[in-house]
């Protein structure tokens, strides 16, 4: 492992109360190279905490202070935003609401308030409002039990035109700065065999999602057990994943040991699905890197299964934006090839789920022509009708 990247753990470590200090004094180039690496793993934000947490301990850091004040700056960018998307989840919760839609925001700013429980780190940067405060924020993903259609409609119902939608999700368009997804399946698999049973499960466990989090509407916390792992996984195959994620299930996990919640349910989940390998070699990754504590573990530790999956992500960073290896250009085409020479490394390790991907592009091209003919046909039926 390059000095650096032991650097940038540590860091994270110290972030996290599992570490006190770093191993050595970094360079002025050393520090240079995480702040780089944070900004690719998207968890900038979370090594500042690191670094206010090392300020109060040890003074000589032989931070570059043109460099701090940068880190302080995306701090606070972090936090602003963070405030105003809280507000904007509430905003849409309250909109679905009021069209008879109960919606429940998935993934971020629902774990984002998973990160201050029992941190009680440092007095002084409690006060400030934690570690929650300085992860960074993505888009806004809210699940409705509602269908394509009725999803449409309240797209509609908001003034948007050519709603885009696909088998998960469609977009909205409410903030010209904030993307939303609204989602009527949670997740998918691409193996479509899998992705049926998945389906059948979420129906089945659905009563969990919507679960009031200090005012937000989220889904359970052992709900987020399985979820979290899904959604990690899902983009680990497909897409790439980033260091953010897995801070975000070392925070499920934190808050599933101290609640000490019976985890046998997402277990099950986990092997039913064929995710056990890839579990297994997370838990090495969030001890490795993170500093998790084996009592959290829900799954024995793989190290060689783990040390894969943490070069993918040092490679290709925060979903994979960064990966060298890949071409990343726009248009539908140019994605199918993305996902596919993705996944050629990937498949001695998962072909399960791998070999699946260009046979979901295939169906879901069908699904999608055969869904839109539906819609037409229904909306002519309505507009007879009337």
């Amino acid at each position: 492992m390059a000095k650096v990247d032991k650097l940038f753990f540590e860091l994270l470590q110290v972030a996290l109360g599992n570490r006190e200090m770093l191993s050595c004094t970094p360079t002025s180039e050393e520090w240079l190279d995480m702040y780089d690496e944070s900004e690719r793993q998207a968890v900038t934000g979370i090594l500042l905490y690191g670094i206010e947490r090392l300020k109060s301990l040890n003074d000589d850091l032989n931070l570059n202070q043109r460099l701090l004040l940068q880190w302080i700056g995306v701090g606070q960018m972090v936090e602003q935003r963070n405030q105003v998307m809280d507000e904007r989840c509430l905003d849409l919760l309250k909109r679905l609401s009021d069209y008879g839609l109960q919606g429940t925001t998935l993934k971020g700013q629902g774990v984002a308030r998973l990160y201050n429980v029992d941190l009680n780190l440092n007095d002084d940067l409690d006060k400030k409002g934690g570690l929650g405060r300085l992860r960074q924020s993505g888009d806004i993903d809210v699940y409705v039990d509602c269908g394509l259609k009725k999803a449409i409609e309240f797209a509609e119902s908001l003034g948007q035109k050519n709603v885009e939608w696909d088998y998960k999700h469609l977009h909205l368009k409410i903030w010209d700065d904030t993307e939303v997804e609204m989602h009527y399946h949670v997740e998918v698999l691409l193996n479509l065999w899998k992705n049926r049973k998945l389906q059948k499960w979420f129906r089945e466990n659905d009563a969990l999602l919507f679960h009031d989090n200090n005012g937000l509407t989220t889904p359970t916390s052992l709900f987020n057990v399985f979820y979290i792992l899904l959604h990690i996984y899902r983009h680990f195959l497909y897409e790439g994943v980033g260091m953010r994620q897995i801070v975000d299930y070392y925070f499920v996990l934190k808050v599933a040991n101290g609640s000490r919640l019976d985890v046998s349910y997402s277990l099950e989940a986990v092997s039913m699905f064929g995710m056990e390998r890839f579990a297994k070699g997370l838990m090495w990754v969030m001890h490795e890197a993170l500093g998790m504590p084996k009592e959290w573990m829900l799954w024995k530790p793989d190290e060689k299964e783990g040390e894969y999956i943490l070069e993918e992500v040092m490679a290709g960073g925060n979903f994979g934006h960064h990966d060298q290896r890949l071409q990343h250009r726009g248009g539908k085409w140019n994605t199918v090839k993305q996902v596919c020479r993705h996944n050629w490394h990937l498949l001695s390790h998962y072909p399960g789920d791998v070999i699946w991907a260009p046979i979901w592009f295939v169906w879901h091209k069908c699904w999608k022509l055969k869904t839109k003919l539906l819609l037409s046909i229904n909306a002519n039926d309505n507009h007879n009708e009337n």
